[in-house]
């Protein structure tokens, strides 16, 4: 037995959640509800004038870390931060969590914006979300970072698809990646915040085509992997283009539940109560929690793909990507039910 089921490569990311109006968006020249890459400095400007902040550890492998060690998993993550106050608090949520932190902590250089990686989220009256970040020091992961007895005691490899983009750090990954496939590990991908049409992106997406045991994804990243047009919408279709390279793939689809692709055919996943939706940012990340925990722990694909719909559901309720209470104790009939 693996002493971890899952470990997760991933980027090491804070989120900062607070409400602001419109004229607030545009004193600092924001595009509202978009991405804006802004320098470390000016992000810390902008929050300092943030009112009633909410500082949550994110990142969608650690988000997913989370969730598994809530539902009673053995998680390990593995990226990297600064020793600056935003590291301080991923790492803390990690250790409070129970999730081996592989994470070092570079040293903070105000002057040349080193530091951990972070995202303000900031929503306005009609609740568009816009986004200012900068990836500070994750995209610097090297070889020495790599805990490889951590892998090598792991049952799936979960590495987040947007860690390959950076030379500097798909070296590591892919070092991590050869050494599980080697010792018969499964690898799982993600693919959020991948642009398919970025020429750098191409030898990423061909890595995770090739290389991943487990896909997971939305329906837009799915189609954009496999260069499956808009107009092809029979399930079958989708399983036929899929069938040959005997992967598992998890497609979300919103409200319309989910489909898992596997050599069995399909399972389709009905989406759970909605009613109460709070913050969406780590529904999909919760999803990927409660399938990976399925799978780790040798739960049929309808019954993993069904807890992931459940914990996905679940993060619906609060803002933030990560459980708030115990999953293991909200599932716990479920579980029962379902392992082996």
């Amino acid at each position: 037995m693996s002493q971890f089921d899952v470990t997760a490569i991933g980027v090491a990311f804070v989120d900062v959640v607070a409400n602001v109006t419109e004229d607030f968006l545009k004193k600092y020249q924001l595009t509202k509800g978009q991405g804006n890459v802004l320098p470390v400095s000016v992000l810390r400007d902008i929050r300092r004038e943030l009112e009633d902040s909410r500082v949550i550890p994110g990142g969608t492998a650690a988000n997913a870390i989370a969730g598994i060690a809530s539902l009673g998993g053995k998680a390990a993550f593995i990226g990297k931060a600064c020793n600056d106050t935003m590291g301080e608090k991923f790492k803390e949520a990690f250790d409070k969590a129970g999730v081996k932190s592989c994470v070092p902590l570079e040293q903070y250089d105000r002057d040349i914006d080193k530091a951990t990686a972070r995202c303000l989220v900031m929503v306005t009256p009609d609740h568009d979300r816009t986004f200012a970040f900068n990836m500070g020091v994750c995209e610097e992961l090297d070889l020495k970072d790599i805990d490889i007895d951590t892998i090598l005691n792991s049952s799936v490899l979960f590495i987040e698809g947007q860690m390959l983009v950076s030379r500097r750090a798909r070296e590591a990954v892919m070092l991590a990646l050869n050494t599980a496939k080697e010792n018969n590990i499964k690898v799982a991908f993600n693919m959020h915040d991948l642009n398919f049409r970025a020429v750098a992106v191409q030898e990423v997406i061909e890595t995770i085509r090739t290389r991943a045991d487990i896909l997971i994804g939305n329906e837009r990243e799915i189609r954009g992997c496999f260069e499956i047009d808009q107009s092809v919408t029979d399930l079958n279709e989708f399983l036929r283009i899929l069938h040959e390279r005997g992967q598992i793939l998890a497609m979300t689809r919103g409200s319309r539940g989910a489909c898992i692709f596997s050599h069995e055919g399909i399972d389709t996943i009905a989406s759970e109560n909605r009613d109460a939706v709070i913050d969406s940012t780590g529904a999909g990340d919760a999803f990927a929690s409660g399938f990976l925990y399925g799978i780790s722990q040798n739960i049929s694909l309808p019954a993993s793909g069904k807890l992931a719909a459940l914990t996905a559901a679940e993060i619906l309720k609060h803002w933030g990507g990560r459980p708030e209470t115990s999953l293991a104790d909200k599932f716990k009939d479920y579980l029962a039910n379902v392992k082996p």
